[in-house]
């Protein structure tokens, strides 16, 4: 046994296996149980980076006008920013650990509901769901895929405020800045679709679960923390 199933696969394992045992024999009830525990415990990884993304959104004013003013220098425009996110106590790889772990576990899963969903001695139904297989009704990627959506289009600036500031500086620079922040609104629920339509629906469960957790995580943390 290698140090990724000691770490990450058994204990997964493990839990899953509690929660179906407790939620009644059901691998769909035992799957959100799992994510909502996870999210629970990564919850204090997670708190800085989405205090992280309301300053940032708080600080939008502030950043056009560095942008305009050193549009002509990335260099300086490079270190205003960084001063100023200094200045705020923002720290701009705040939300890399989270993200890093969150894909670190959403593998780790994948590998325990393979192994979950072959077992024959266990219940792989969910409601109108076989999650053995992908979803027949496409219902679990296209509600992931709005949770996405939904959660990128909090945690980004404004698309809108980033084409008034781009008309007004005149700058290639902000023009491409903005282009990809209405990509990035699309392109990962886009993904999210698309993986989506292929993978099991235990997985993409809890892909929907976790994504719903973290909208309302960002949700809260933009009024509140």
């Amino acid at each position: 046994m290698n140090l990724w199933d000691i770490l990450l696969v058994q204990p997964l394992t493990s839990l899953l296996l509690l929660f179906y045992v407790f939620l009644g024999r059901n691998l769909g009830l035992a799957i959100i149980g799992l994510t909502a525990l996870l999210r629970i415990l990564l919850f204090p990884f997670v708190l800085p980076s989405l205090r992280s993304v309301k300053k940032q959104r708080e600080l939008k004013p502030r950043l056009d006008k560095i942008r305009k003013k050193y549009k002509d220098d990335p260099q300086k425009l490079a270190q205003a920013q960084l001063d100023l996110f200094r200045e705020a106590g923002i720290n701009p790889f705040a939300g890399c650990l989270p993200q890093i772990m969150q894909v670190l576990v959403l593998v780790a899963l994948y590998s325990v509901l393979a192994k979950a969903i072959a077992d024959p001695t266990l219940n792989i139904r969910f409601l109108v769901w076989d999650l053995s297989r992908s979803d027949p009704y496409f219902i679990f990627p296209a509600l992931a895929a709005v949770a996405q959506f939904l959660l990128a289009r909090i945690t980004l600036p404004s698309v809108s405020e980033g084409e008034v500031a781009a008309e007004a500086t005149k700058d290639q620079a902000d023009d491409f800045a903005t282009a990809m922040q209405k990509q990035n609104l699309f392109l990962f629920p886009l993904l999210t679709l698309v993986i989506g339509f292929k993978l099991p629906a235990g997985v993409m469960l809890y892909w929907l679960v976790t994504s719903f957790i973290q909208l309302g995580l960002q949700w809260w943390a933009m009024r509140r923390a």
